[in-house]
């Protein structure tokens, strides 16, 4: 440090030609900032702020820590030619702040800029950290309007800018080399079969499975061994809402399209043959107006009561979404307003999907586990396309076989995208009608 101080009329670059392979970090300082501008500002006008929620903390990170995956992978997930452009704009902007006279431990983010040179440096070479952020703010803009240039000239789908029905996210390491596996499998482009692998690789892989079923928004799974299962983070940034262990036992939680990433997860277990998606079992959602407004009345007799009172982990913390629950006196779960019923556990019966004029999704979830009676005491009233009015029964329920078989009958309603309604309101907890009271509102 002290040759560094004597020598101030040398340039750093002069003084430690080898720490000029250590600029690297600048592009995650300088250049990533304007990327993620470019995205935020091509991204649908209903979709910024959603979109400023995935990219501000990912931004900051790479920013500050120099933790870079979410952004970069998700240049190689959707358009390897914005990862192309990345690498040869900052391999520019190293050789550029090299030519200037820079060098040093800028391998990170800004920790360690300023811990180990700025701060320690500064008042000898001035001049050369001046000149750094001059050529990185200009390097920002740059990254900018290359970025906003090559994302609407080439119609690329970054987040913000998906078909609707599509999920707006930031892809992780892991998703981007299950991409490439399944490209030689044809599936690429199907994120359900892209999430199965990821699942299945951050429980172990296939030799650690030792036996897989579903309820209605869960993968449950059996491990051989739950060391070699990944932290609930990897899950979570595949695209689950949460994870639950108890020793051996694990639960993805995965939300309603359970059924589906379950069949590719099999068929990768087993090495069998891969489903093919059909309008079945990958649906279109057509476009809803999440402004319009809403009542949503009881959709059974008995008490109202928040989620967060439900006696169970995964609902009671909102993995699914928020909503309420209702502790029943009567038998039948009806529709809680005008839906479209998007899914039904046709084996167990417990549990059905709605999808309201105003594109919120709903689950109807009836009991705790009750997925494991495989049907006994219910009898399902619709059928998985059945447009319903409000007030239409769904489900018939028989509360004694379901306390009975150890199980609580508390019937659930999760609004699974709840983070599209800010405007949405709960009822307090009280007496309610099927059909009559009013438990929410949009």
């Amino acid at each position: 440090m002290s040759d560094f101080a004597v020598h101030s009329d040398l340039t750093l670059a002069e003084l430690f030609p080898e720490g000029s392979f250590a600029l690297h970090g600048s592009s995650k300082v300088f250049g990533l900032p304007g990327a993620a501008l470019a995205i935020y500002m091509c991204a649908k006008p209903e979709k910024k702020k959603k979109t400023a929620a995935l990219l501000i903390p990912a931004t900051l990170t790479a920013m500050i820590c120099g933790i870079t995956e979410p952004i970069e992978f998700s240049f190689l997930f959707v358009a390897p030619l914005l990862f192309l452009v990345h690498a040869v704009l900052s391999a520019t902007l190293s050789s550029i702040l090299h030519l200037v006279g820079l060098s040093g431990n800028f391998g990170g983010g800004l920790i360690d800029c300023v811990v180990q040179n700025w701060v320690p440096l500064f008042q000898y070479h001035s001049a050369t950290y001046i000149a750094q952020v001059a050529v990185g703010l200009c390097f920002t803009a740059i990254y900018f309007f290359v970025f906003r240039f090559l994302i609407l000239k080439f119609d690329y789908p970054t987040p913000g800018r998906t078909d609707e029905g599509a999920e707006d996210k930031l892809f992780s390491k892991a998703e981007y080399q299950a991409k490439k596996e399944m490209e030689a499998l044809g599936l690429a482009d199907n994120p359900l079969a892209i999430k199965a692998k990821v699942f299945l690789d951050n429980l172990g892989g296939p030799s650690n499975i030792k036996e897989v079923t579903n309820c209605a928004t869960r993968l449950r799974v059996t491990v051989a061994d739950p060391d070699k299962v990944a932290p609930v983070a990897k899950f979570n940034n595949a695209g689950a809402f949460g994870l639950v262990k108890n020793g051996h036992a694990i639960q993805v939680i995965v939300g309603l399209s359970v059924p589906q990433v379950r069949s590719y997860f099999d068929a990768f277990v087993k090495g069998g043959a891969i489903p093919v998606a059909t309008a079945d079992n990958a649906p279109a959602k057509s476009a809803a107006d999440t402004s319009l407004a809403m009542k949503l009345k009881a959709f059974v007799s008995g008490k109202l009561i928040d989620m967060s009172e439900v006696p169970d982990e995964m609902f009671s913390q909102k993995m699914m979404g928020d909503g309420v629950a209702i502790e029943p006196e009567g038998d039948t779960v009806v529709a809680p307003a005008d839906a479209e019923v998007t899914m039904i556990m046709e084996e167990s019966l417990h549990a059905v999907g709605l999808r309201l004029n105003n594109g919120a999704e709903l689950l109807i979830h009836i009991g705790i586990d009750t997925v494991k009676l495989n049907g006994k005491g219910f009898k399902l009233l619709v059928k998985q396309g059945d447009n319903v009015t409000a007030g239409t029964p769904l489900v018939k329920f028989d509360s004694a076989v379901i306390k009975e078989s150890g199980y609580k009958d508390v019937v659930i309603m999760a609004v699974t995208n709840c983070a599209e309604y800010p405007q949405m309101q709960k009822s307090e907890n009280q007496s309610v009608k099927a059909g009559e009271s009013v438990i929410m509102t949009f």
